[in-house]
């Protein structure tokens, strides 16, 4: 039951902020789960394998990811976008915090982990920049938005369920 609310919740952010008039970042979901992805870049078949990845630590930890892929911000910066879509989309547990956000924005070329209080002591600032710098990037560049994102997506699920013991967590 748990689950029909966060998506009805998905669905309803992305139909208020695709209502906006001064922003040109518009979300709305196109495959029912937590990949949004506006520009299309991702097939089918991707989004389905990522989609297993968050399904499966959502299900073995609880801790939950969503990919946000937009064209572009508008006049919003990337920080204030990424952290106002991650409150808006409510992921995570809230006796946990453990709710993260893969923001890609494709024609600005910008990309950012918006990562919950509950997981920081696991995917803290350096390790989420070296996911993007290390991994994302390169792929990216090449156009292997699928690739990028699912060795992302991979490599967080990995770092929380080997330190499932740290989830929730205060920061330190």
């Amino acid at each position: 039951m748990h689950t029909i609310f966060k998506l009805a919740a998905v669905i309803l952010v992305g139909l208020i902020i695709s209502c906006g008039t001064d922003n040109k970042a518009k979300t709305s979901s196109s495959n029912g789960y937590r990949i949004i992805d506006n520009s299309y870049v991702l097939t089918n078949s991707q989004k389905d394998s990522i989609e297993t990845l968050i399904k499966k630590l959502d299900q073995e930890i609880g801790s939950q990811i969503a990919v946000l892929i937009i064209d572009t911000l508008g006049k919003e910066k990337l920080e204030t976008f990424s952290l106002r879509m991650a409150e808006e989309l409510r992921l995570g547990r809230s006796t946990h915090n453990d709710g993260l956000l893969i923001t890609i924005v494709t024609m600005e070329k910008k990309m950012r982990i918006e990562v919950g209080t509950g997981l920081e002591n696991i995917i803290k600032d350096e390790i989420a920049g070296r996911i993007i710098q290390d991994d994302m990037a390169p792929l990216f560049r090449q156009e292997k938005y699928g690739q990028g994102i699912y060795l992302a997506v991979d490599k967080i699920s990995t770092l929380i369920i080997e330190n499932r013991d740290l989830v929730g967590t205060e920061p330190r």
